[in-house]
Parts: C-alpha cells; sequence; structure tokens
C-alpha cells in the first residue's frame, strides 16, 4: 500500500510507519514516518531524508474541534513558573505526534532523559523546561506540536531578562547562539562548543551580558524574515562587546544533520 493510504487511514493527530518510497520499497525496512495532521498527509524518511506531503484542503469538523479544544485550554493556563502537573518523562507515554516531532529533530529518547524534556497529554505539548545549575526551575517552555494549534508556546509570565538554555556549557570560548532549545540540542549533540538558546529573536541586555564573557559568537537563527532581522539587531548589541559573525541557513539549526552542522560551523 502507498505511504498516503496508509497515512490517510491514521486517526487524526497520529503518526505511523512504512517502507519509502524512495529508499525503502521492498526491503522490509519501516524507515519512514507517515503522519496525519491538521493540513496535510506527510512521510519523513530519516535515513535518506526524503520528504513528501498531500495537502488535505479543508480541515473536518471533528479536526477542527480538537485544534480549538487544544487552544481554549492553552489559552486557560495560569503561567505560572510550574511545569503542567501532568507533565510525563517517560518515552512510552508520549504520544506519536509528540515522538515524532522531536525524532524529526534528531532528538532520540536518551537525548530527552538528558534535558528533562516532557510531554502533556491534556495541553498536547511537548514540555521544556530550563533549570540553573543549582538545578531549579527557571523557566518553561510548552511546546505547539499540531499543526493548529495556538500559541506556539506556553511559558511562563515572567521576567526573563538573564534567562538563557544553555547546552555544553562552558565558561568561555566560543558560543554559538540559536533561537529555540531544540535547535541549540541539536547542534550542541554535534560540536563541542558552548551553545546558548535566545529563547527568540531578541537579546535583552541581561542576556548581553552574560554571553560577552564568551571570546567570540556565532549567531545562528532561523532563515524566516523575524530570524534574518533578529541576527542584525543583535550583532549591533554584542559587536560592542565580543566577535561576532553570523551563519544564514535555508533550515532551521535543528533540520541539519550532525554532519552538516559540523560543515557549517567548524
Amino acid at each position: 500500500m502507498a505511504w498516503l493510504d496508509l497515512a490517510q487511514n491514521l486517526p487524526f493527530g497520529h503518526t505511523g510507519r512504512c517502507e519509502c518510497p524512495s529508499c525503502g520499497i521492498g526491503t522490509g525496512a519501516t524507515a519512514a514516518i507517515i503522519n496525519h495532521n491538521a493540513k496535510a498527509y506527510t512521510v519523513h524518511c530519516f535515513a535518506c531524508d526524503f520528504h513528501d506531503f498531500h495537502s488535505k484542503g479543508i480541515l473536518t469538523l471533528a479536526e477542527r474541534k480538537r485544534i480549538n479544544d487544544l487552544n481554549d485550554e492553552a489559552n486557560k493556563q495560569v503561567h505560572k513558573l510550574e511545569l503542567p502537573e501532568d507533565t510525563t518523562y517517560t518515552p512510552e507515554d508520549f504520544s506519536r505526534s509528540a515522538r515524532t516531532w522531536l525524532f524529526k529533530a534528531g532528538l532520540t529518547p536518551t537525548v530527552w532523559k538528558k534535558y528533562n524534556i516532557g510531554y502533556s497529554k491534556r495541553l498536547e505539548r511537548v514540555v521544556l523546561p530550563i533549570y540553573n545549575a543549582a538545578g531549579e526551575l527557571i523557566w518553561f517552555q510548552c511546546r505547539a506540536i499540531l499543526n493548529g494549534q495556538k500559541p506556539k508556546y506556553i511559558q511562563p509570565s515572567a521576567n526573563k531578562s538573564k534567562v538563557l538554555f544553555t547546552a555544553n556549557r562552558k565558561e568561555s570560548g566560543r558560543v554559538i547562539l540559536v533561537e529555540d532549545i531544540m535547535s541549540a540540542i541539536r547542534v550542541a549533540g554535534a560540536v563541542d562548543t558552548t551553545v546558548i538558546s535566545l529563547l527568540g529573536t531578541k537579546i535583552t541586555p541581561g542576556q548581553a551580558d552574560i554571553i560577552s564573557t564568551h571570546s567570540r559568537c556565532t549567531l545562528w537563527l532561523d532563515g524566516d524574515t523575524a530570524g534574518k532581522r533578529g541576527s542584525y539587531n543583535i550583532r549591533q548589541t554584542l559587536g560592542l562587546l565580543t566577535d561576532c559573525d553570523n551563519v544564514r541557513t535555508t533550515e532551521d539549526p535543528k533540520f541539519y544533520s550532525n554532519k552538516h552542522i559540523k560543515e557549517i560551523l567548524l
């Protein structure tokens, strides 16, 4: 059966596996992941990077209701510095959509455990916590994983002027700056360099002060308009404090392989 037929038989919001149309037909290897989301049916092979999609057009009433219900629940949240009560860290308890979303960013269950990545079934979101050196929770993001979910992030209503997510923490030397937590984790898995997520495309004076302790800064924000604008403004700020250079790519850092990340940065 073709991948599209299999995807169309999946329940809304679910994923499955099939043989890759590009490299796996007839091999019995189910390396490709198929997905039924709000806007399309998709397939992605992690062995050869084959990707295809088929637009669904208009959502069914049931699909639209589920997205609306999730959005209503997200808007009801009181944004305290507390993780959702139903946060689980057990990979088997993550929904297929959550697991697929993490796998597409190149993150395995071993990495989920290392960075305390969790999942909230009630919110249908991946939970990304940030802890300080003392192990205290200082920030978190609950990331939407279904098309149509709003807002993209649920996070505390608190001052984050000095909040950064750091992977491969080193005291000085070069630092790579990216937008989101997932990209920071991916890049840190490929290069032995401090990688920091700014949690967006802007930088505060407090964040700049922390980053300026590094002798060299490389900016690698997303390739969209916000990322390009943010790169320019951040370089204007950091360039006064430390050596600063910039990397531009068409895709987010988290969507590149380790080999490509090294080629881009080293």
